[in-house]
């Protein structure tokens, strides 16, 4: 053989040899296996029988504890103050104040201040407030008050108000206030204020109010008032009011002011400014004078009654006695234009 080739055979040999591996082929089903490490619980405590001030990461602390990030932490009854967000998973029920930069625990009943924001495993209760957001895995009861998000997995009960959105997976007790809109997956009951819109997946009891539109895939009982339209997928028991429309898939029992139409799949009764709505069997009177000036409304018209109408009969109404009342449906249309004639 070749000097030359010879050569060049060892060469690629320990080229070959020396070439690193792929990491593809490196195991990590050994690693991936390894318990997870448990977290020192390293601190200078002034502390007797956990009772004092504590610094660092200490599991039980009733008094202050100031630590950099917590992980594992137990129990706090005082103050606890972190720098960072605790390490996963979150742990500790603080009773008191718990405040940081993003302080998160599991529980906190009290005061939770977060400079960013507050972050809770189950449940935050009393006060909550976060530069950017307030976010509960579980619950929120109390006061929450965020910069941009107020945000629930599960039930939102007492005050929640936030910069842009206040968001309930399941249900809204109370009062709920956001610059944008205002959801909830479950019902609403209480106030809710939307600067774009208010939005309930279930029903909705109480005064809601949305920039553009106030929606509920339930029943509205209440006031419900929308910019440009009020929509209910069930029956409106109140007042629905819409600057385009108010619209409902079931029945409408009170007042509807739509400035285009007010819709009801099934029937309208109360008072409504749609006097194409109006069905035989029912009351119906016309105002032909508004006082402006702030004294209430002014009528001047008969009561007319179209309970048993005729169809080849001429279009003219039938005038109660004085004196007599009847039971009836009552419906208002307001005409400002101070004219019209009683029989239309």
């Amino acid at each position: 053989m070749h000097v030359g080739v010879r050569w060049a055979i060892v060469g690629v040999g320990l080229a070959v040899a020396l070439a690193p591996q792929p990491l593809s082929a490196q195991d990590t089903t050994v690693v991936d296996s390894l318990p997870r490490r448990k977290a020192g619980h390293f601190h200078l405590g002034l502390t007797v029988h956990d009772y004092g001030v504590s610094f660092g990461n200490a599991a039980r602390v009733s008094g202050i504890r100031l630590n950099v990030q917590d992980a594992e932490l137990e129990r706090v009854n005082g103050i606890n103050v972190t720098l960072w967000k605790p390490q996963d998973p979150m742990s500790c029920v603080v009773n008191g104040i718990q405040a940081g930069v993003l302080p998160g625990s599991e529980s906190v009943n009290g005061v939770a201040l977060g400079v960013a924001g507050v972050v809770t495993e189950r449940r935050q209760r009393w006060l909550s407030v976060g530069g950017l957001g307030v976010v509960s895995n579980r619950s929120m009861e109390g006061v929450a008050v965020s910069g941009l998000g107020t945000v629930a997995n599960r039930d939102i009960a007492g005050l929640a108000v936030a910069g842009l959105g206040t968001v309930a997976n399941r249900n809204i007790h109370g009062i709920a206030i956001a610059g944008l809109g205002t959801v909830a997956n479950g019902e609403v009951a209480g106030v809710a204020l939307g600067g774009l819109a208010t939005v309930a997946n279930g029903r909705f009891s109480g005064v809601g109010v949305g920039g553009l539109a106030v929606v509920t895939n339930g029943a509205l009982r209440g006031v419900g008032v929308g910019g440009l339209a009020t929509v209910a997928n069930g029956s409106i028991a109140g007042a629905g009011i819409g600057g385009l429309a108010v619209v409902t898939d079931g029945r409408l029992t009170g007042l509807g002011i739509g400035g285009l139409a007010v819709v009801a799949d099934q029937e309208l009764r109360g008072i409504n400014t749609d006097s194409r709505s109006v069905q035989p069997g029912e009351v119906f009177v016309k105002v032909y004078a508004v006082s402006e000036a702030g004294d209430g409304v002014q009528a001047r018209c008969p009561l007319v009654a179209l309970e048993h109408p005729d169809e080849h009969a001429p279009d003219q109404p039938q005038t109660e006695p004085e004196g007599e009342v009847r039971h009836l449906p009552l419906k208002v249309v307001v005409d400002e234009q101070g004219e019209g004639d009683h029989g239309k």
